[in-house]
């Protein structure tokens, strides 16, 4: 006997550690992407400027979101889109509000920017009309609706972020875990008069 004994466990068990992180991100990924395009899949498109009819559900909310080329900021500078909602065939306007915070996704290579919510007060036909300044004439976009967008947006948001801390909390356990075994492994060694390796 050379008198060294190796430390157990194995510094190799440091790498389930790093598998349950590696597992954490890949779903925090997988999360986020999935239901940012379940959310835009979802939604009703139309170029801008323009107008359609839609069918709505009374008393869901609605957000309207102006997809541009992501980069472009001729968009981001400034430039408004109006776009007002109301209900067929009186063509009574909906009153809606400007979003208080603004909720963006990000797909492919294109960005959706929340401009306005409103309140389907029943079910029925409505028309949505946006039009484009002159900021922004020319420019490649769409408007695109969905009822409870903004709702699913943030539930997305925390729904990835709650997947990255459970990965990164089994991690730092699992880590610190095995870092107090290989310790004390150490001190059990050493205390036997021998080296440990």
């Amino acid at each position: 006997m050379d008198g060294t004994e190796r430390v157990q466990p194995d510094s190799r068990y440091y790498l389930i550690a790093f598998l349950f992180l590696a597992v954490g991100v890949a779903l925090t990924i997988y999360s986020f992407v999935s239901g940012n395009r379940r959310i835009r899949e979802n939604m009703v498109r139309m170029d801008l400027p323009g107008q359609m009819d839609l069918e709505l559900k009374g008393h869901e909310t609605y957000t309207v979101f102006i997809e541009h080329e992501t980069g472009d900021d001729r968009f981001s500078a400034g430039s408004k889109v109006n776009c007002q909602a109301n209900i067929l065939p009186s063509g009574e306007r909906i009153e809606g509000i400007a979003t208080g915070i603004t909720h963006t996704y990000t797909y492919g290579s294109r960005t959706g920017v929340s401009v306005l919510e409103f309140e389907a007060p029943h079910d029925g036909t409505y028309t949505l009309s946006c039009q484009t300044s002159a900021a922004i004439a020319g420019q490649k976009m769409d408007a695109a609706i969905g009822g409870g967008s903004s709702r699913g947006i943030n539930i997305v948001l925390v729904r990835s972020f709650v997947t990255l801390i459970v990965g990164v909390v089994v991690a730092v356990l699992i880590f610190a875990r095995v870092a107090m075994l290989r310790l004390g492994s150490r001190k059990e060694i050493r205390e036997r008069g021998l080296k440990p390796v």
